[in-house]
């Protein structure tokens, strides 16, 4: 009988050091994801922009360039703080391509993006949402040696009523395997129509 006792207490104690473990062990976890998660839900959406590196982890795909230019986009035309806009405008010049930089100095740049942002705000204007569309017209193509690709993206503006515009992108491949924007035009809805 005191067998079966020893073996009966052995077990218990066995079962709580387990138990023990297995509550440290989890304690443990969540201590570790919880920094993390209030981590990502302090940051403000500029914090979050500011903190891709670009150097490190380039978007991959033409689609991935143009998405991370409209987040930008979204947040430049959506009423960012004055001192915001040099910042996220530096930012997302890192996407465009050498040529386009040359030709557009980063002082002109950034003033004319000033101007256009205090235009917008003088007129209760802003972009609210921006999705990549029409991607059965997207395009990919080689020409001398260089590879290009046609993207579509769509940026919903509110002004006194919200409405969408839809805008060609067009990007080339760099030496580093980098797609960089080398322009923008806007697609007029008769455009849109006739190409469906």
């Amino acid at each position: 009988m005191k067998k079966l006792s020893k073996r009966n207490v052995t077990t218990i104690v066995y079962m709580t050091v387990l138990a023990i473990a297995i509550l440290a062990f989890y304690y443990y976890l969540t201590a570790l994801k919880k920094p993390a998660q209030e981590t990502n839900q302090e940051l403000t959406e500029y914090q979050q922009i500011m903190n891709i590196d670009l150097e490190q982890n380039y978007p991959a795909t033409p689609k991935e360039v143009v998405k991370l230019q409209g987040r930008i986009i979204k947040y430049l035309y959506d009423s960012p703080k004055d001192e915001e806009i040099e910042p996220l405008a530096l930012k997302v010049r890192q996407l465009y391509d050498e040529d386009f930089l040359a030709n557009n100095p980063e002082d002109e740049y950034i003033n004319n993006l000033i101007s256009e942002l205090a235009s917008w705000k003088e007129n209760k204007r802003k972009i609210t949402n921006y999705l990549i569309v029409n991607e059965d017209m997207a395009q990919e193509a080689e020409i001398d040696g260089v590879r290009y690709a046609v993207k579509y993206i769509s940026y919903t503006i509110k002004e006194k009523v919200k409405f969408t515009e839809v805008w060609k992108v067009l990007l080339k491949q760099d030496e580093e395997n980098r797609w960089k924007n080398v322009g923008w035009e806007f697609v007029p809805a008769q455009d849109k129509k006739d190409k469906e």
